[in-house]
């Protein structure tokens, strides 16, 4: 969920910067080849790796160390994405399971017969600080 409301305003930010930079970063980047016979990209082609490195910079200010780490090697901005997502969707998938979990225990909690009050407030405490 966290990471869906920071991709969320990445799309936003880049967007605003402008509209390629979010279309790299969704669709993958744009194709450059090197015109036969001539040593340099022509100014189109000059753009479009432009937008992938502006692209992949916002990316990689936006993101931790931690996450960077696991992004470097990424080829395209879109992998770069693809594979955060892919990262954070079991995360939070987890943490939700987890969370309903906690409910659940919290909802059926009830002294045992037998139980000493500090025994169920140990139990409580435990539900708590998970």
């Amino acid at each position: 969920m966290k990471f869906q409301a920071t991709l969320a305003c990445m799309e936003v930010f880049l967007k605003g910067q402008s509209y390629d930079l979010w279309s790299v970063v969704e669709k993958g980047d744009h194709k450059v080849t090197l015109d036969e016979g001539k040593p340099d990209y022509s100014e189109q082609g000059k753009e479009k790796l432009s937008l992938k490195a502006r692209a992949r910079n916002i990316l990689y200010c936006a993101i931790s160390r931690k996450e960077f780490n696991h992004v470097s090697s990424c080829n395209s901005t879109k992998e770069i994405q693809d594979k955060l997502l892919l990262t954070y969707e079991d995360t939070d998938k987890v943490k939700e399971t987890k969370f309903d979990i906690l409910i659940a225990k919290y909802e059926k909690f009830k002294m045992i017969s037998g139980e000493s009050i500090s025994e169920m407030y140990g139990r409580l405490t435990d539900i708590t600080n998970v």
